[in-house]
């Protein structure tokens, strides 16, 4: 884990570090406060009482409450970072993961809606250089979709027009939406959202060759709604 520079700078070479598992806690319990009250109504005193800890013993972690937010933002990127990656690498054409990539990013986004709300909420509380030192000067996300859609391109399985950085652009916006509606035990899972926004993607921007060997995703079902 990279020391953020508000921990680097208030420890010398031969102090302590933190012990792994309460970092970790305090990133937990940050990110929660940060997505129930908002960054700048949250205060670290709120965060210290959520922890059972004297306000003063965060200072031992961190310099201020931007820096638990860059470390929080930062956390929150690299996870859904290493999951499109992993994707990415994965078996298949470029079609085929790039719809693994689609499906994949929606459902670790449903299954951490607090996160991903603090990154899409907050992230904008950072000061530039902050953000970026996370996200570099062309988003790490988006260069993944480009890649994959450039590839197919030169494999044929994605029409030479598309403008990869658009179609990048056009993918992460719709489905980085979703956590703004998404509900556990609503009317769709997240598997279905996945297969479905990938469907929607796919057909979009596949050659008509490639098209014609897409099999549609399973018939989706509205769940029946109780009062």
């Amino acid at each position: 884990m990279r020391q953020p520079p508000g921990r680097a700078q208030r420890r010398g070479g031969g102090e302590r570090k933190p012990r792994e598992e309460r970092w970790s806690e305090l990133i937990e319990v940050a990110t929660d406060v940060f997505y129930a009250k908002g960054y700048d109504a949250a205060s670290l005193q709120d965060i210290a009482d959520r922890l059972g800890m004297l306000k003063g013993s965060l200072y031992y972690y961190i310099q201020s409450k931007e820096d638990l937010l860059y470390d929080v933002i930062k956390t929150v990127h690299e996870e859904g970072l290493a999951n499109i990656e992993s994707l990415a690498a994965g078996e298949g054409d470029a079609l085929e993961r790039l719809r693994s990539v689609i499906i994949g990013h929606i459902d670790h986004e449903c299954r951490n809606m607090t996160k991903t709300a603090v990154f899409l909420h907050e992230l904008q509380a950072l000061s530039p250089e902050r953000q970026a030192e996370i996200i570099g000067d062309e988003h790490a996300y988006r260069r993944v979709f480009v890649a994959l859609i450039e590839t197919g391109q030169q494999a044929g399985v994605i029409r030479p027009e598309v403008n990869s950085k658009l179609a990048a652009l056009s993918i992460l916006g719709s489905v980085n939406w979703v956590y703004r509606w998404f509900r556990p035990g609503g009317e769709f899972t997240a598997r279905q959202l996945g297969e479905q926004f990938a469907d929607l993607a796919l057909r979009g921007i596949a050659t008509p060759e490639a098209l014609a060997r897409l099999q549609p995703p399973p018939v989706t079902k509205h769940r029946a709604r109780t009062a």
